[in-house]
């Protein structure tokens, strides 16, 4: 054993940089209580400034107390409005007073658990190592309703260093918390975790088998290939799909009543009609305003402090000021991304969703000078007010789709080509997926039977023989 030194260089990330990426990726209400947070955290924030909220209670009973009629009361002591009432410690106790009761209101209201803070709960007896805690709470902040990760992986390397394999790893881990199969990325990954609930070890071996080698053929009703290929006779077969259905897709349903900003969008970015197309506007009430402490700005003139002091005061100072910049810099690439993306998709204006054209996120961050991640941790979880209503920005990203012609049609209009073709096939006859793949064909869109299945469920349209089915059995 020896001691070595040696040079090497390893790229991180300033403090300030991880801040403006948490802020960026993060949606408004989550936004408002962060800067909530750091007021809390930091002396030398003076003040937030609610500028969307309407006048308080407590706002409207002061109103009332000075409109009052005072004359009726007699001069003394026993006035209990005088000058010295008024300007004394009595008349902010009243008002504490009726905070206090307030607040003992809106404390004593229950409010179902969320599902972060569910799994959350479970964290520190799991199998995962404390080391990893803060990136499995990132991974959590990142489920979708239905308890999926819709997160970004390579976002989630560059925020928080660690390598794909740990953060896949971990996300492993997850899914075996309660309940089971949160975290998954896909309803295949959902399903296995959930394996353990099957008490039969020969059914959940069938069911296992199932999900791994016969996902698209249960969905299109390839019976025969999956009892052959499993060995299975019908019996069986039915006895392994019953107990696959006793197993959730969707494993944080029952968490959707606890979940915050459950009822409400709030889009931050509005489309202005202007003179030459449409203008990106991110609301500025939208968010609080900030403001550092002159008092403590003061303190660095105060020659009576000490040395160290005034180092704490310097170190807030700047806390401070990295927080506003952070937030400028949010506001101003969410700015300048969501024009990119009406510059970009400026016909949905007059024509709607139908006339979103394919776009990818790479064309709009060499468009903004910003990196592909930059543009995902921008769209997810904003809103933009639109003529055509309240949207996602990431729903303007369209994959396109090439044709025969060497041109490009996006997946929008792939999905209305094969919804016309199933609307007018013959009912006594439906299409069988290889069957639309053809006519897509000849008519210049390439794609193949998985793919076409796939758009098919996207349009919640079933297979040939349910189509069918449906038809003889009404």
């Amino acid at each position: 054993m020896k001691l070595v030194q040696q040079k090497s260089q390893v790229m991180t990330l300033a403090p300030q940089v991880r801040q403006s990426l948490k802020m960026l990726a993060m949606s408004l209400p989550e936004l408002r209580a962060e800067l909530l947070r750091e007021m809390s955290l930091n002396p030398a924030i003076a003040d937030i400034e609610q500028t969307l909220e309407k006048t308080t209670i407590s706002q409207k009973e002061n109103e009332a107390d000075e409109k009052e009629d005072f004359s009726d009361y007699p001069d003394g002591d026993d006035n209990p409005f005088d000058a010295a009432y008024l300007d004394g410690v009595n008349r902010h106790e009243a008002d504490a007073d009726r905070i206090e009761r307030r607040q003992s209101l809106f404390d004593n209201q229950t409010a179902g658990e969320t599902l972060e803070e569910h799994l959350l709960s479970q964290l520190g007896y799991s199998e995962i190592e404390p080391e990893y805690y803060a990136l499995a709470e990132m991974l959590i902040s990142e489920l979708d309703d239905d308890g999926y990760f819709k997160g970004s992986i390579p976002d989630i390397v560059m925020v928080s260093g660690e390598s794909e394999d740990v953060i896949r790893k971990t996300l492993a881990k997850i899914t075996k918390f309660d309940p089971p199969g949160c975290g998954a990325l896909t309803h295949q990954e959902c399903l296995i975790a959930q394996l353990d609930e099957i008490s039969d070890t020969l059914v959940r071996s069938r069911v296992k088998a199932l999900i791994l080698r016969h996902w698209h053929d249960m969905a299109e009703g390839k019976v025969s290939l999956i009892l052959k290929d499993l060995s299975l006779d019908r019996k069986e077969y039915v006895e392994a799909l019953k107990a696959l259905r006793t197993l959730d897709p969707r494993p944080a349903r029952a968490y959707r009543h606890g979940r915050k900003g459950d009822e409400y969008v709030n889009p931050e970015v509005h489309a202005v009609k202007c003179s030459d197309g449409w203008e990106a506007s991110v609301d500025a009430r939208s968010l609080p305003e900030i403001r550092i402490s002159p008092k403590f700005i003061a303190m660095l003139e105060d020659s009576t402090l000490s040395e160290q002091t005034k180092e704490y005061v310097r170190e807030k100072i700047a806390a401070a000021q990295a927080l506003v910049d952070s937030v400028e810099r949010r506001q101003e690439t969410v700015a300048a991304i969501a024009q990119a993306i009406f510059d970009a998709q400026s016909e949905f204006f007059t024509k709607g969703l139908g006339a979103l054209k394919p776009l990818t996120m790479h064309e709009i961050a060499e468009k903004t000078g910003v990196h592909t991640a930059t543009v995902s941790r921008t769209v997810n979880g904003k809103y933009a007010s639109t003529p055509h209503g309240t949207i996602e920005l990431r729903r303007f990203f369209v994959s396109g789709i090439s044709t025969s012609d060497g041109g490009e049609v996006s997946k929008n209009d792939v999905l209305l080509k094969i919804k016309e073709l199933v609307d007018s096939e013959d009912r006594k006859r439906p299409l069988s997926d290889d069957k639309i793949a053809l006519l897509l064909k000849s008519q210049g869109f390439t794609l193949a039977r998985r793919t076409v299945a796939k758009y098919r469920t996207i349009l919640s349209i079933p297979p040939a023989s349910e189509r069918k089915s449906e038809v003889v059995g009404g």
